[in-house]
């Protein structure tokens, strides 16, 4: 059995190379183009830091004659402003500024502040997964996440956030940042094919994975595969309950459309209510088919409904696993979810639901998975996300910076965590593998000329990845992407 799972992981690696791996890097560009001068006249409001970088930069900005409006939280400023740099990001101990500073910004952009600089010291903010996506909602503007080294001297990081708040939106950078040295850099993909070798996950047939989102989509799919690989137990945790045995009551119905109709023919008559009843019945049919399917493939299955916000769910559902199995050896963190709306139309409480999905869900895990104890170390932590907090996407700054921000966090994490972390950016995946692509955005992608990943490269790709690593953020596409430019 063990000779069996090495030769399908290794044929799984093979499989791998129908999906493009880039690892994303620190690039060198050229300095800022705005030099102040474009600054004299123009009224900039400025949202403190309380570290000395609000200071200095106001003096800088009356030194090229420009009137500075402290700003509280981005609100309570009396007419319009030409330009605003939050600074909150850097305060000492701030909580996450995302999602709270979202109604804010929303305002600002939406109530037409040209220039837009949101500056913070690299890690999970996910506030250039934000600026990547609400650039491309307002081209005219200039949007731009600037990471800075807060032990950097606070004038001289005054300076350069002159120069980039005077640059002109057209220079297309939405995420910059400058290292300990000074050097400004952007983050992009660059080409990392893998390279094969013998073995496969760091995993057997008594090791333990924790998925999150795991009963349903993609993870769902990473679950199956890594039991078939490996014969490991899988612990699942999800929203959505664990559905009776058997089947539903419209088992006749086998999509959607089919479905709206035979529960308006049962008596639901508010649409509300149909498409809630409808997407119920859906998501525990394909709970009730990823169980099964698990049945046969893993040592051994189980269950846990709990919403991975909640941190004495995600400790008691981690301390639940260690308690039967003595250990933990894995976590693939792939809860998330969708509320798509242009920036304008975005509502603060579903910016809330997207982000904290993906961001909270990670920090109660991480944490919960390095107090080990006395049972063996996780080998691994992976965090699913999307090529959407690399580069940004239209109606989804919630997800785009929810994204970004698991990437910040694994960088961050990486040298801490007692084993690897691992960021994957997926390109979009084929409505069949239950992911965040609907049949209609399929038909879409396909009218645009998108290959879009088949599952079961998809969850070779990941396999490999497991096997033969060793970055910490990858981009996995099924597609030619612009780190190949």
């Amino acid at each position: 059995a063990g000779a069996a799972r090495a030769a399908g992981a290794a044929g799984a690696a093979g499989a791998a190379a129908a999906v493009r791996r880039w690892r994303v890097d620190a690039v060198p560009i050229g300095r800022a183009a705005g030099d102040g001068e474009g600054l004299r006249g123009l009224r900039i409001g400025v949202v403190e830091d309380g570290q000395g970088v609000a200071l200095a930069l106001g003096g800088a900005l009356r030194e090229h004659g420009a009137e500075v409006v402290p700003v509280a939280g981005q609100g309570g400023v009396t007419g319009p402003l030409d330009g605003l740099v939050d600074l909150s990001a850097l305060r000492a101990g701030h909580e996450a500024v995302l999602p709270a500073a979202f109604p804010g910004l929303k305002r600002a952009l939406v109530g037409g502040v040209p220039r837009l600089l949101l500056v913070s010291a690299p890690g999970g903010t996910g506030l250039h997964g934000f600026a990547r996506s609400a650039a491309l909602e307002f081209p005219a503007a200039l949007v731009r996440a600037v990471d800075v080294d807060p032990k950097e001297d606070p004038r001289r990081t005054a300076l350069r956030l002159i120069a980039e708040l005077g640059s002109d939106a057209g220079e297309g950078l939405a995420s910059v940042g400058y290292t300990a040295e000074g050097t400004r850099v952007t983050r992009r993909p660059v080409p990392a094919p893998l390279r094969d070798g013998p073995g496969g996950p760091p995993l057997g047939p008594g090791s333990v994975v924790l998925l999150t989102g795991g009963a349903r989509g993609i993870t769902a799919q990473a679950a199956l595969a890594l039991a078939r690989a490996t014969g490991c137990h899988v612990e699942l945790i999800g929203r959505t309950p664990e559905p009776a045995p058997g089947g539903d009551a419209f088992a006749q119905a086998r999509d959607l459309v089919a479905l709206r109709a035979a529960l308006i023919a049962a008596g639901l008559r508010t649409p509300a209510e149909i498409e809630a009843a409808a997407r119920r019945v859906l998501a525990e049919r394909e709970v009730r088919a990823t169980l099964a399917a698990l049945a046969g493939a893993a040592a051994s299955v189980r269950y846990h409904r709990a919403d991975v916000t909640d941190e004495r769910a995600v400790r008691a559902v981690v301390a639940d696993v260690r308690a039967r199995h003595g250990r933990l050896d894995g976590i693939v963190h792939g809860a998330g979810t969708l509320r798509d709306a242009l920036l304008r139309d975005k509502e603060p409480a579903a910016f809330a639901e997207v982000f904290t999905t993906k961001v909270t869900g990670a920090r109660h895990l991480a944490a919960a998975a390095a107090e080990h104890g006395d049972t063996p170390a996780p080998a691994f932590l992976a965090l699913f996300g999307s090529v959407a907090g690399v580069y940004g996407n239209r109606g989804q700054t919630d997800y785009a910076a929810a994204n970004d921000a698991l990437d910040g966090l694994a960088l961050a994490w990486a040298d801490s965590f007692p084993g690897r972390v691992l960021s994957v950016d997926w390109g979009p995946w084929a409505a069949e593998a239950g992911g965040m692509v609907t049949p209609e955005l399929e038909r879409e992608y396909a009218r645009r000329g998108v290959p879009l990943i088949e599952p079961g490269a998809g969850t070779a790709a990941f396999l490999a990845e497991l096997a033969h690593g060793t970055d910490v953020q990858v981009v996995l596409m099924a597609q030619d992407g612009p780190g190949d430019e």
